[in-house]
């Protein structure tokens, strides 16, 4: 197999931990409809679902005359407050300091839209770092089309079969299969640890060293599972 010479990351689930903002705008939006707040962890397990998935959850049997304002109320919210509480997971930006130590590019490949993204990784510091940032309306299909991971992995100038793209959800192993990407699969994001989808993986990733032991694969050839 050959080495690793890139990564492209996933942002929701996977670098950042969004459940916290996300929750909090999808609540000022039930208390809009008189409805009590929902905890994190019931909300959690629809973000990588993204709006459709959140608004599932917190308005199930919602009318089709109502969704597309639902939707907008709760982008508004998000966008107003998506840097109050959310968090990179925990090790992640020694991560990212490894890999820029070891000269090894990174981009980030997500399906949240741009006007939603730059100001997060802004804030964080990532807008400049990474190498190249794919949203999910930078292509005229998100993942799981390959087409936003090959956008990466030309940008970054290397050969897709040398980039792993890492995800929490089937939709990121998806695309980044398609596109000729070795996948890696992070066990700790909002996507189903147990889902064929994410248990097809080439790698799945239980702890966040788990990520940068894989720049070392071609010293441990068969390596599969960390």
């Amino acid at each position: 197999m050959p080495g690793i010479d890139g990564f492209l990351f996933d942002l929701d689930g996977t670098l950042l931990d969004s459940a916290p903002d996300l929750t909090a705008a999808l609540n000022r939006v039930r208390a809009d409809y008189d409805l009590p707040p929902l905890p994190v962890s019931t909300v959690r397990a629809g973000v990588s679902r993204g709006a459709a998935g959140m608004l599932g959850l917190g308005f199930p049997g919602i009318a089709e005359s109502q969704y597309s304002l639902i939707r907008k109320q709760f982008l508004t919210y998000y966008a107003d407050g998506s840097t109050e509480l959310s968090q990179p997971f925990p090790n992640v930006p020694e991560l990212l300091d490894e890999l820029d130590r070891a000269g090894l590019p990174w981009a980030i490949v997500t399906n949240k839209s741009r006007r939603l993204t730059v100001p997060i990784i802004t804030e964080l510091g990532w807008l400049q770092r990474a190498r190249l940032v794919v949203c999910g309306d930078t292509t005229d299909q998100p993942k799981p089309s390959p087409k936003p991971v090959l956008l990466a992995c030309q940008a970054l100038r290397l050969s897709p079969a040398s980039i792993v793209m890492v995800g929490d959800d089937p939709r990121d192993i998806e695309a980044g299969k398609a596109a000729g990407c070795a996948t890696a699969a992070v066990l700790w994001g909002y996507g189903d640890p147990d889902s064929a989808g994410l248990r097809a993986a080439d790698h799945l990733c239980h702890q966040v060293n788990d990520i940068a032991a894989l720049s070392q694969i071609r010293q441990r050839p068969g390596t599969a599972s960390l």
